[in-house]
Formats: structure tokens, C-alpha cells, sequence
């Protein structure tokens, strides 16, 4: 204790008499702490130091996280959802199965050797081969071919594809839509879903006789593939045996006949090189019935358009069974392309009756399944279309729900799907190709124009191409 008390007060003795600058001793310098600093209370090392806490500030911290979290996932669902629609715009699969169209794809292969058949059908909006021409070209080009594929004598609408001079006394009769002709009594109407026929001439007192001739030209406007051609096949039947001669280039090559036949049966003619002129006379005590002609290549792509102005695409369990297998079956098609469901969209009124829309479609492709067992079937849905309400251009109402009844049908018939409408760009898209410079759907906005057609094939071609590449790819990986 002692000790302790006179430590303290020789400190103090120290305190009072040290400078605070120190004493130097020759070269050293002596220092000692102050009094001040020496009564100063030590902080302990576990004692918390409070400090003033922004309470505004830490909310604000947290808002900016909340919010950029926020930001995140916004960004994440507009990600996920333009991931969805570009999975949605090219050709859709049931249960994502890309390899329904493998078959298909290795047909394409091996086109150099063997004839590969796609039927296009479809309404209005693939008249005049605008759709079919683009796709024939750019398949023919790729995989090889020729020709325009299968044609009506008198075709619905003028081809860019087709150039035919008909005598006057040959009559169109038609099996589908608003303009069956009500004069055929039966439906064998054959895969086209219409014939053509003589009139007899009436000049003759004693007798009635039947005399038409076709003359084919070889196209000058059309794709540059489709001018050229191999063979011409003429689809028929013939209650009585009628007789046939073939002019090529002006000059008579022979004379044939067309057997009597109540079934379709194929008479078909090969050529070197394509000829610039072909004409077909055809004389019978009875007219022949003609269900089509087609001009093509030996072996390679065929693509033949088929359109049905007014058909809704139910029109395949309307006509004869029978005379469309035995048709399709001379036929042999590998693909089928439907292209429908424009004219059933002005009359769907409620979603049960686009639901119910699609289960008859369902019915049609069972139908050419069945008869075409080995054939793959790809629907291409409705585009938009506009109608006026009041004062304002809108979409029909139901789109939508037909377009999902279609693809409905496809999946349920392990069928491929390709959406036009969202490839369009979706409601009102319509409109706004009308708008473009040049425009690229007609005022009516319904319809594409020329350039519109392209676009739209353009956009179905690159998918079709996009898949068959992603086959090579696994067709190399295994």
C-alpha cells in the first residue's frame, strides 16, 4: 500500500516538473505523457460505441433492393415470354416431338433420286400459287425438281405457275364451298375437289359428239423451276373409250387412248426436255371426265397447289371417299399442307362453336391419314383478319379460339402446327400490313397482296428450313 501511494506521488512530482516538450540529454530526448493524458479512461475493448442510425436511409436501401429485385424478374418473365413466343411462331409439335417430321426430312435427302409430293390445300389466300409457287421454288431449288405440280384444266383462279388455252366448249364443275355445281349428281370429285368436262357439239344432226382440246404453254412469269418439266400426267375417268392425240411443238407425235374406267386412272407422258407448247385433243362419243393435269419433274420436289375459295376445310368428308384415295394413291403424296379456317372465322359466333369447328376439322385430317397412312399432315392456322365496328378496324373476336381449335386438331393427330395469325404479329396485324409501303394485305383485310404472300411463305419456308437443319445436326450427332 505504501508503495503504491508513493508511485502516485513521484508521478505527480514528475507531471509537474517534466516539460511537456521533453529534456534532451546530449543526442537523446526524453518525453513523458501529460497529466491529462494520463487520467484519460480507457474504453474496454468489448464495450459497443452507439452511433446514430439512419432509419430513412436503411428504408431506402431496402426499396432499391425490393425494387431492383423486382426489375429482375420482370426482366425474367418478358425473357420467358418472348422465349414462348418465338417457340409459338415456328412449327409447333405434340408433346414437342420434333421427330414427327423426320420421315419427311429424310425424303428430302434422297429427292435427287425419288419424287417427293406436297399437296397444298387451303382457301383463298393461296390462289394463284403466291404461297405454294414460293415454297415449290425454294424446296426445288434446294433438294431438286421441276414443274408446277397438279393443275385443274380450268383452274379457279388464274396461276402465275399454269398457261393453258382451252377450246371454248370445256366447263369447270366444282365440289366444294358456295359454288357446287348442282348439276353432278355424285361426288367424285377426285383430290382436287373438282373435274372438268366436255360439251358435245351441237352443230352435229345425227349424232352427239364430243371434241376439246387443252394446249399447254410453257410459263414465262412463273418461278424459273416450274418452266421446265418431264412428265405430264392426265387424271380421268371414262364411261366410254375416248381417243386422245398429242401435238409437241406443232408437230403431231402420236395418237393414244383413254381407256373406259369408272375408278381415276393416270395417263401420263415423258419428254427429254420441256417442250414450248403441248396440245391434247381429246374426241368421244361421251366426255371423259378430267381431274386434273400435272406437269413435273421425274424425280425431285412437286408441290401442288390446291386452293378452295369459300372452304372452311371440311370439305374432305363432303366428297366421295373413294375417288379422292384413288386419286391421292396415283398421287402418292409424302406431305400435307392445310391452310384453312378464314372463312369459318366470320361465323363462329362463341367459343363452342369453334371448339366444335376443330373437332370436324379433326375428322378431315383422319380422313387423308387414313387413306394416306405414311403421310405427314402440318396445319397452318388462320391469319388475322379485320372487320369494321362502328368507326373503328378491328380483329374478329374469336381468332384466337379457332386458331387453338385447329391446333388442337393437329396434336390430336400427332399433326405438326404453324401459326400464321401470330406470325403476323397477332390482333390487328392485319391493319398494319395494310399500312406498310408497299402493303402487304388488301384493303378488305382479309387477304394478303402479292408481296404479302411472299412474306408469309418467306416466314414458313425459313421455320421448315430452321427444323430440317436441326435434323441434320442430330442426323450427324447419331
Amino acid at each position: 500500500m505504501f508503495f503504491l501511494v508513493g508511485l502516485s506521488t513521484m508521478l505527480i512530482i514528475l507531471f509537474l516538473l517534466f516539460p511537456n516538450t521533453g529534456i534532451n540529454i546530449g543526442k537523446l530526448q526524453l518525453n513523458f505523457i501529460s497529466k491529462k493524458e494520463f487520467y484519460k479512461p480507457i474504453i474496454k475493448t468489448n464495450q459497443v460505441v452507439e452511433l446514430p442510425i439512419n432509419i430513412d436511409s436503411i428504408k431506402e436501401v431496402d426499396q432499391h433492393i425490393q425494387d431492383s429485385i423486382e426489375k429482375v424478374k420482370q426482366i425474367l418473365f418478358q425473357k420467358y415470354l418472348d422465349s414462348v413466343l418465338i417457340a409459338e411462331k415456328r412449327i409447333q409439335y405434340p408433346n414437342n416431338d420434333v421427330s414427327i417430321l423426320y420421315p419427311f426430312f429424310e425424303k428430302l435427302l434422297k429427292a435427287k433420286t425419288n419424287k417427293v409430293r406436297i399437296m397444298h390445300y387451303g382457301d383463298s389466300q393461296i390462289e394463284a400459287d403466291r404461297i405454294s409457287g414460293r415454297l415449290r421454288q425454294r424446296l426445288q431449288k434446294e433438294f431438286g425438281g421441276y414443274g408446277s405440280g397438279l393443275n385443274a384444266v380450268i383452274p379457279a383462279t388464274r396461276k402465275i405457275s399454269v398457261r393453258n388455252k382451252l377450246s371454248n366448249n370445256w366447263v369447270r364443275r366444282t365440289g366444294f364451298g358456295p359454288y357446287v355445281d348442282t348439276i353432278v349428281k355424285h361426288k367424285n370429285y377426285g383430290a382436287i375437289f373438282s373435274f372438268c368436262e366436255i360439251t358435245p357439239d351441237t352443230n352435229l344432226l345425227d349424232s352427239v359428239f364430243y371434241d376439246g382440246i387443252i394446249k399447254i404453254y410453257k410459263p414465262i412469269k412463273s418461278y424459273k423451276k416450274a418452266r421446265n418439266f418431264q412428265e405430264l400426267n392426265i387424271y380421268y375417268s371414262s364411261i366410254e373409250e375416248s381417243y386422245i392425240s398429242y401435238t409437241i411443238n406443232d408437230t403431231i407425235i402420236f395418237l393414244d387412248t383413254l381407256n373406259s374406267t369408272n375408278s381415276i386412272k393416270k395417263k401420263s407422258l415423258s419428254f427429254n426436255k420441256a417442250p414450248e407448247s403441248i396440245e391434247i385433243q381429246i374426241k368421244s362419243s361421251m366426255s371423259p371426265l378430267i381431274y386434273g393435269l400435272s406437269l413435273e419433274g421425274e424425280n425431285g420436289i412437286v408441290v401442288d397447289n390446291i386452293p378452295l375459295r369459300g372452304a372452311s376445310g371440311t370439305e374432305f368428308a363432303k366428297i366421295d371417299y373413294s375417288s379422292l384415295k384413288q386419286m391421292h394413291h396415283l398421287l402418292m403424296p409424302d406431305f400435307f399442307i392445310l391452310e384453312f379456317g378464314g372463312n369459318a372465322i366470320p361465323h363462329i359466333k362463341n367459343k363452342d362453336r369453334a371448339k366444335n369447328y376443330g373437332k370436324f376439322f379433326k375428322k378431315q385430317i383422319n380422313k387423308i391419314k387414313k387413306i394416306n397412312p405414311k403421310s405427314i399432315v402440318l396445319v397452318i392456322g388462320p391469319g388475322d383478319m379485320a372487320k369494321k365496328e362502328k368507326t373503328e378496324l378491328i380483329s374478329y373476336p374469336l381468332i384466337e379460339e379457332v386458331r387453338d381449335a385447329l391446333k388442337k386438331a393437329a396434336f390430336e393427330t400427332n399433326s405438326c402446327f404453324w401459326d400464321m395469325y401470330l406470325n403476323m404479329g397477332g390482333e390487328n396485324s392485319i391493319i398494319d400490313w395494310s399500312k406498310k409501303t408497299p402493303s402487304l394485305a388488301a384493303r378488305d383485310y382479309i387477304h394478303f397482296t402479292n408481296k404479302g404472300a411472299r412474306e408469309i411463305a418467306d416466314l414458313f419456308i425459313e421455320d421448315l428450313m430452321n427444323d430440317f437443319k436441326n435434323y441434320l445436326e442430330y442426323k450427324n450427332e447419331n
